[in-house]
Parts: C-alpha cells; sequence; structure tokens
C-alpha cells in the first residue's frame, strides 16, 4: 500500500495520532505502535513498525511501550523472537512497578528459556511482586512454586493461600487446582462441596478439566 492511499484509508484518530508522535508525544508514539500491532484504523498489521513506534516511547521512559515492546519480542509472531530483548525491556518496566512486567519477567527467569539463565529464586521475587500488586497469573504462578519448592521454601500452606488468590481474582487454573484440593484433601480437610464449587466457577469459564471432573464426580 502507497503512502498517498495509506493515508487515504486511516481514520482521522490515526492523523491526530501520528501527528502528535512525530512532535515526539510519548503517549501518542506508544498508541500508533499499539495500531501497528493490531492494525487499527485503517493501518496495515505491521509488526516491524509497531517495534519502531514502541521503540522510540520505550526509550525515553514510556513505561507501557517498555512492556508492549517487551511482548513483541517474547510472543516473536509479528517479528523475529528474542528473549533477551524481552527480559531487558521488560526489566525496565518492572523496575517502575508494572506488574505484568514483573510477571512476565518471571516466567523467563522460571523458564530460563532463550539464553536466559534459569533462575527461580529470582522468579520467586518477580512474581510476589506482582502477586501482591494483585496480578492472578503472578498469584497462580508463584502458588505453584511454593506448592513444589522451587526458589521458595516448599509450602503448602502459602500455596493454597495464593492459589486462593488467584482462583478469587477470576483465573480458572487455579480454581481447578483448588477444586482438587479439596477433592482429595491436599493442605486442607477434604470437602467435596468447596471442591464442586471450584470446578464449577472453572467449568462456566470453559476450562476443560473443570467439565470433566463435574462430571466425574456426579456419575
Amino acid at each position: 500500500m502507497g503512502a498517498a492511499n495509506q493515508s487515504e484509508n486511516t481514520s482521522d484518530r490515526e492523523k491526530l495520532i501520528r501527528k502528535l508522535a512525530d512532535k515526539g508525544l510519548l503517549d501518542a508514539q506508544y498508541e500508533l505502535g499499539v495500531m501497528y500491532e493490531n492494525g487499527l484504523d485503517g493501518l496495515p498489521e505491521d509488526g516491524n513498525l509497531a517495534e519502531e513506534w514502541y521503540r522510540k516511547a520505550a526509550l525515553q521512559g514510556h513505561v507501557e511501550a517498555q512492556f508492549a515492546l517487551g511482548w513483541l519480542y517474547d510472543c516473536g509472531e509479528k517479528v523475529p523472537e528474542d528473549a533477551l530483548a524481552a527480559a531487558r525491556w521488560y526489566r525496565a518496566a518492572a523496575e517502575k512497578g508494572h506488574g505484568l512486567a514483573q510477571a512476565s519477567l518471571g516466567l523467563l527467569y522460571e523458564t530460563g528459556e532463550g539464553g536466559i539463565e534459569q533462575d527461580f529464586g529470582l522468579a520467586a521475587e518477580l512474581y510476589q511482586q506482582s502477586a501482591e500488586a494483585g496480578h492472578s497469573l503472578a498469584q497462580l504462578w508463584l502458588a505453584r512454586l511454593y506448592e513444589k519448592g522451587f526458589g521458595v521454601p516448599q509450602d503448602l500452606d502459602l500455596a493454597i493461600y495464593w492459589y486462593g488468590r488467584a482462583a478469587e481474582g477470576g483465573d480458572d487454573d487455579a480454581m481447578v487446582t483448588l477444586a482438587s484440593f479439596y477433592e482429595k484433601g491436599h493442605g486442607v480437610k477434604a470437602d467435596m462441596q468447596k471442591a464442586k464449587e471450584w470446578y464449577s466457577r472453572a467449568a462456566e469459564l470453559d476450562n476443560e478439566t473443570a467439565k470433566l471432573r463435574l462430571n466425574v464426580s456426579q456419575a
């Protein structure tokens, strides 16, 4: 698509945001990156241009752009996957208290893929920061570390606490785990009523394991 044709097809919103981005407004640069990443407002979906605009804002300290750039490299769907670059930008956002960046960086350290040195202890620290800010995925991942004793002392009580926080926050995997604990009496007193309640809540979120366990328990 030529520049002239592209300009004709884009929205008034895109034209205003581009004008502000060209003037150096960081929020506008970030928004233009979002638009290119997702093909919004008449723009083509273009990972390279998304990367370019995110980077402009990220280099000047825009925390959402830093996270978005990290996510772009982490996913590797619209630009080549690069775990080290993802970690670098996640870290920049995490140091500013961005909860999803903390969790995402923690996951890179937990898995130790793409040239990242595996470090369960550091993963746990990052999950803890994100979990305390209320992010359910970090709560789930932190609970799993406490359950297994990876990077932290094994502590089933803390595992159950964080599984509970994640479940209450709407994470269906945490709901299923909590339900299985009540079903088996693992770390808690066996309680089939509570197990069914958590399986039911997860099933409502289309969790296949929860649906299966409900069918088994009702057979």
